[in-house]
């Protein structure tokens, strides 16, 4: 990548400027995607307000992707899209990778779903053990979601406790027991040492004696709180990447304390890798030199198919062993579907050490260059691994609510004007690297951001 050179403060109010250009950007955006537009306008027709997904929302709309192709995605007014979020991170080969698709082709040769055990799994549980020491048995589900949910059912069994605990501004899928002060608004955060559990979606049932938040990065106000609780605390699931705080790595000597912490109170300790398994060959915990009792697993072990899977000590995980009474039941019509089994493996064997390092270095790169881009401007460059984040705040993130202060407008606006220049992110401005990503295309990312702070 070529230097930067770092822009200076604005004498102005930095967010205004692009935020009052909110409506140009839209405009122009409209301009190149009618035909997405129009599919838009379909989509409300069947789908409540046009959308299935959460995670693609997007104003004014979401592009509609036709195909994609190694870095590429191609939307439905055959525009070329160079892709920095990958299904939110899950194709770490890119698209159609040709022995992902391989695998693929000779499995729906052979069918496509039985009411039968297959090799398959036997094959992907060893692959993911051999990266993850923490995992002595595996169950496969069919989301990410689906795998918090499991892993806090068996430590519930495991243990004999009821609550779980949670952090702060960590999200961990759907499910009705982790969607409690995802996102909360600043006013509703309660005290930094002892969190509010707030309500991330309707239709949740009380929350109150059954999730018990705690405070992200902060071992001595979590040890506090748990202290208060670990009688009845069944587990403590954390991000050992924080997504929505900004793929931000929590401290080393925080997860070392949860650890001890989890020890000295028999309760059990989940990282969600769900995204963090992405951060290196042996994951999030490989980094952190932390090992958790459970880990809940997804994205990119399906090779870009539905996937979840719950992986960790024997002890633990047999609590759900058939045929014996009080067991964890767990039955899904498609557990490790053989399609999913031959997508993941072929996708792992290509993630290799070496793979991982050249992933992990254009990360870096890029991350490099974009804290040259954004030195001395309210902007705050995170991430780790093969991944990234600009978020736009003037202070340093190690906590959710350090996050809070981020002007959301001002990154919604600087990534549709991306996306209209060809680049996908996340509307927060997360981004990632793929196995496929090219120079040329971060470079591209790079320079057009730079102008994009230069408006």
């Amino acid at each position: 990548m070529t230097a930067t050179t770092p822009l200076q403060p604005l004498t102005n109010d930095f967010y205004a400027a692009l935020r009052q250009r909110n409506a140009e950007v839209e405009r122009r955006y409209r301009a190149l995607t009618p035909k997405s537009a129009d599919l838009f306008e379909q989509a409300k027709t069947i789908l409540p307000g046009g959308f299935t997904r959460d995670a693609v929302l997007r104003k004014p709309y979401s592009p509609f992707v036709e195909r994609g192709e190694g870095p590429y995605l191609f939307d439905a007014d055959d525009r070329r899209l160079s892709d920095f979020w990958f299904n939110a991170t899950s194709l770490a080969l890119g698209h159609c990778h040709p022995a992902v698709t391989a695998a693929v082709r000779e499995q729906l040769g052979k069918g496509t779903a039985f009411f039968a055990a297959g090799r398959g799994e036997i094959e992907l549980g060893h692959e993911i053990a051999r990266r993850l020491p923490s995992a002595e048995r595996i169950r496969f589900t069919n989301s990410g979601s689906e795998a918090v949910m499991l892993a806090l059912r068996i430590a519930r069994a495991f243990t004999g406790r009821d609550v779980i605990a949670k952090f702060e501004g960590s999200y961990h899928g759907s499910y009705d027991d982790v969607s409690w002060s995802v996102g909360p608004a600043a006013a509703k955060l309660g005290p930094a040492s002892r969190p509010n559990a707030v309500e991330e979606s309707a239709g949740l049932p009380s929350g109150l004696g059954r999730t018990l938040v705690l405070p992200f990065n902060d071992i001595d106000a979590t040890t506090a709180l748990v202290e208060e609780h670990a009688k009845r605390i069944a587990a403590i699931i954390v991000e050992p990447m924080a997504n929505r705080m900004g793929l931000l790595l929590p401290r080393k000597e925080f997860v070392l304390g949860l650890r001890q912490l989890c020890d000295k109170h028999g309760i059990v300790l989940i990282f969600d890798e769900v995204i963090a398994f992405r951060v290196g060959f042996h994951g999030a915990q490989g980094v952190l030199g932390v090992r958790p009792d459970l880990t809940t697993l997804g994205k990119i072990i399906g090779g870009g198919f539905p996937v979840g899977a719950v992986a960790g000590k024997a002890d633990i995980l047999m609590v759900s062993e058939p045929f014996k009474s009080g067991r964890v039941t767990h039955a899904g019509t498609f557990n490790a579907n053989p399609v999913t089994m031959a997508a993941g493996l072929a996708t792992l064997r290509q993630l290799t050490p070496e793979v991982f390092d050249r992933m992990n270095a254009m990360g870096e790169r890029v991350r490099s260059e974009l804290r040259g881009l954004c030195q001395g401007l309210p902007l705050v460059v995170t991430g780790a691994g093969s991944l990234f984040k600009i978020s736009a705040t003037g202070q340093p993130i190690n906590n959710y609510r350090d996050s809070v202060t981020v002007d959301r407008e001002w990154e919604e606006v600087a990534s549709l004007s991306l996306l209209s220049d060809g680049f996908l992110m996340t509307t927060q401005l997360q981004g990632c690297i793929s196995a496929v990503t090219t120079e040329e295309q971060t470079q591209g990312l790079v320079d057009r951001v730079g102008a994009l702070l230069r408006v």
